[in-house]
């Protein structure tokens, strides 16, 4: 036990001498690039190790290791007291901010499987991670950013310092050859050509003790006007046929410019040697050209100067040049074929790339030098440097991170069932909120459809009424009010047709329209709902042919299509609504899916237009593009209903910022087409011989329903629901031939089951239901029971239970 506590205790040694070793020693290594700055950047490093590994004691003995360190004398690097107080307080702030909020305080604490960590803890181990991650990278890039910017400082130093000694040298060879030649021209004065030959002699003599005192002449000419040597230090005497007239210097002075010129490089024509020249023209006091004078420069002793200058600085090279360009000395040597470049091309490089350049420019000579120092050279060594901090400092970051993702690999398998109970909430509370969107929708089809349902039942009973009047009085059947009743059950049952349209609880009621009399009377709603901002314009060609449709359906389409357009030009427009005749052939060259001729109805806006991408949506149900509360989205929903149910196509065709044109292809009504219908006189409806059981729920509806059935000739017997038909259809049934029934009545059975009864035990029964709304309309409609939309009218009625008889009639001579 005793020798398992003292291996344990040399562990712990081992770990905190350790961290202050690597902690410290590390940084130490980084002394040449860092000097005393950020002095425990990586203690702190070695510190949250050491803390994950042998726990708070270990983490906290490291921490004054690493204090202890830095106070030591000879030791790098050498923070102040006071940063080594800061590193103090610092390092004790983490400790317990490790152990108080990610859980890390324990060798054992990775393994620790009872301690839950917290939604926090999971943030901050991220965090750490992130951390361990990202800040090595910043303090890297930070010191190789520093240091790099060091070196390049330097480097502009030096390249500077080393173009303030070659402009100062070039100045001194140049400005003592100038000396030369203003004493050269001094001596001479306005003197002609002829006057210089005859003192040739004494001039040699002179010219050769100017030029012995000077190393870097390599000769001194006097040149006459005409290009002629007059005297030389070199030749005595100056050779008669030699001529330089061709010489940029001479033309130069043929530009009346007395300014000092430095010629380009040239060979000379007695010794073959390269030169150039510094010289100045000579005139006479009319201005007119004498000659020049031009003393010679060796460019191999700027060569010289520029290379024992490289030897001590390391990569630098020099170049002397003309303003345009010309380079007249350089080291080390230029490229043989390059194409020299204008001095105002150069400029200095910018950015990253080429070398360091510090031009510098002598005057009044027009001649610069230019030092420079290649900038991958420069860099090379800090690379080197870099490479050093990088393998001391990522290292101990991924280590961090390495430490962090352990235990956070943990925490996220313990949090990984909460986060899935928190999605499976979530899509249970979006599933409810569906539901209730798609109940709400279903509550106001409810409503709107059972508002429509009592309001036919009012309808029928005054429908009824009113014709009961007429035909009891016949003097006030023609009377005004009686004939606004009439228009004013009109005009409700077409609002209860388009409220059930809504909720999609009715039956379609076909009739032959005519477009070309029906929408001329909805253009002042159409122009209500446009409002004052749109133009309408009704297009109709006079030869379109008959529809077959419901006119509720079309005229709510027809609005629904005004209410789009106009919300689609806010800022008014024009909306044009025409129709057309479209033949087979024609639809087939237009690849529709219709056969047979049809009709094209179609309303055009010049609004902003559909985009391409919803496009193809646009007919979904409660697909809008609007603000909720602005739009449902059933609109266009209804004009494709509408469309498909009458046995027709709607295409859309827009282009943003053009408009949209909504075309609706409705198959023609053929049998109008042939037989046109006369107007005829209301006639008396013949008697009808039949006996009836009415099976009704509303006693003002039953008693205005049994008093028109009587009126048509029949005997009536009535009944409040289905439940009280069915028994005494049991004694009875033998006593009726027409059982006209309501479809929603109280009890346990609807009129739909009573039909559905009825035809299991008494086939041969005639039965026919009337309503005024049911959303099981649509079934009833398929299992081919006849239906009678409330309010109905005598005739409607009798044409009506004439057929149901009839139908009763055909079934039961077939079964026998």
């Amino acid at each position: 036990m005793s020798g398992s506590a003292e291996k344990k205790s040399w562990r712990w040694h081992g770990v905190v001498l350790a961290g202050v070793v690597v902690g410290m020693g590390t940084r130490a290594l980084l002394q040449p690039w860092l000097a005393d700055a950020v002095p425990f950047v990586l203690a702190f490093t070695s510190l949250i190790a050491v803390q994950a590994v042998a726990g708070r004691a270990a983490a906290i003995w490291t921490a004054m290791g690493c204090a202890v360190w830095a106070l030591i004398p000879g030791l790098n690097p050498h923070p102040s007291h006071l940063h080594v107080a800061i590193f103090v307080m610092s390092a004790l702030a983490v400790v317990f901010f490790l152990e108080r909020f990610i859980g890390v305080s324990r060798p054992d604490a990775a393994d620790d499987d009872t301690s839950v960590p917290s939604e926090g803890s999971l943030w901050w181990l991220r965090m750490w991670i992130a951390m361990s991650l990202v800040l090595p990278v910043v303090f890297f890039c930070s010191i190789a950013w520093y240091t790099r910017g060091q070196i390049l400082d330097e480097g502009h130093a030096r390249v500077d310092r080393a173009a303030t000694i070659v402009r100062e040298h070039a100045s001194r060879v140049i400005e003592t050859n100038g000396v030369i030649v203003n004493f050269i021209l001094d001596e001479l004065g306005s003197q002609s050509a002829a006057g210089i030959r005859a003192r040739e002699e004494a001039l040699h003599r002179k010219l050769v003790q100017a030029a012995s005192e000077v190393e870097q002449v390599r000769s001194i000419w006097i040149w006459g006007g005409d290009g002629s040597p007059l005297v030389s230090n070199r030749l005595f005497p100056v050779p008669k046929d030699l001529n330089v007239n061709d010489r940029d210097y001479l033309v130069f002075c043929d530009q009346k410019s007395d300014n000092w010129y430095i010629s380009n490089l040239a060979i000379g024509r007695t010794t073959g040697r390269t030169f150039f020249n510094v010289s100045r023209c000579r005139r006479a006091e009319d201005g007119s050209l004498l000659g020049a004078v031009a003393v010679s420069l060796l460019p191999q002793y700027f060569t010289d100067f520029y290379r024992k200058m490289a030897e001590s600085e390391p990569g630098l090279n020099v170049t002397l040049m003309r303003d345009d360009g010309t380079v007249l000395a350089r080291y080390p040597a230029a490229d043989p074929n390059a194409r020299p470049t204008p001095l105002a091309e150069r400029g200095e490089p910018t950015g990253d790339a080429g070398p360091l350049v510090s031009l510098r420019r002598l005057e009044p000579y027009s001649v610069h030098v230019t030092a420079s120092i290649d900038r991958a050279a420069l860099l090379a060594e800090w690379q080197s440097r870099v490479a050093v901090l990088a393998a001391a400092t990522f290292p101990a970051g991924l280590a961090l991170a390495y430490v962090a993702s352990v235990a956070l690999r943990r925490a996220s398998r313990e949090l990984k069932a909460v986060r899935r109970l928190q999605e499976e909430s979530e899509q249970r509370r979006r599933a409810e909120e569906a539901l209730r969107h798609s109940q709400k929708l279903e509550a106001l089809g409810q409503l709107t459809g059972g508002v429509a349902h009592d309001f036919n039942n009012l309808l029928m009973v005054v429908n009824t009424n009113a014709y009961l009047m007429g035909q009891l009085y016949p003097a006030v059947k023609d009377s005004k009010p009686l004939g606004a009743i009439n228009r004013a059950v009109t005009a409700g049952t077409k609002l209860t047709r388009q409220l059930l349209a809504f909720s999609r609880r009715q039956a379609l009621r076909p009739e032959t329209v005519l477009l070309q009399d029906s929408l001329p009377a909805l253009s002042d709603l159409f122009r209500t709902t446009l409002g004052g901002a749109v133009q309408l314009s009704i297009e109709l060609a006079a030869d379109t042919h008959p529809l077959l449709v419901d006119p509720a359906e079309l005229e709510l389409a027809l609005l629904n299509l005004v209410i789009n357009a106009r919300d689609a030009m806010p800022s008014g427009g024009q909306l044009i609504i025409s129709s057309r005749n479209l033949s087979a052939a024609e639809l087939v060259a237009d690849g529709s899916s219709l056969v047979g001729p049809s009709v094209e109805l179609v309303v055009t806006d010049t609004g902003s237009g559909i985009p391409e991408a919803i496009r193809d949506r646009i007919f979904e149900p409660f697909f809008s593009t609007k603000s909720p509360g602005e739009g449902t989205g059933l609109g266009l929903s209804q004009v494709y209903g509408f469309c498909v149910q009458a046995k027709g196509e709607v295409l859309v065709r827009s282009n943003p910022g053009e408009g949209t044109s909504v075309l609706m292809r409705l198959p023609l009504n053929r049998a109008a087409e042939v037989e046109a219908v006369p107007e005829v006189a209301t006639v008396a409806v013949p008697p009808l011989v039949a006996r009836v059981l009415l099976v009704e729920d509303n006693p003002e509806v039953a008693e205005a329903t049994c008093e028109l059935i009587r009126m048509l000739g029949c005997q009536v017997t009535h009944l409040d629901s289905a439940d009280a038909a069915q028994p005494w259809l049991a004694d009875h049934h033998q006593s009726v031939d027409l059982v006209i029934s309501d479809v929603i009545m109280p009890g346990q059975t609807s009129g739909i089951d009573l039909v559905a009864m009825i035809r299991r035990e008494y086939p041969s029964l005639a039965v026919l239901l009337v309503t005024g709304y049911t959303k099981e309309l649509c079934r009833a409609i398929e299992e081919g029971i006849a239906v009678l939309p409330k309010p109905f009218g005598a005739e409607t009625l009798q044409q009506a239970m004439q057929g149901a008889l009839n139908k009763a009639s055909r079934a039961t001579t077939h079964h026998e």
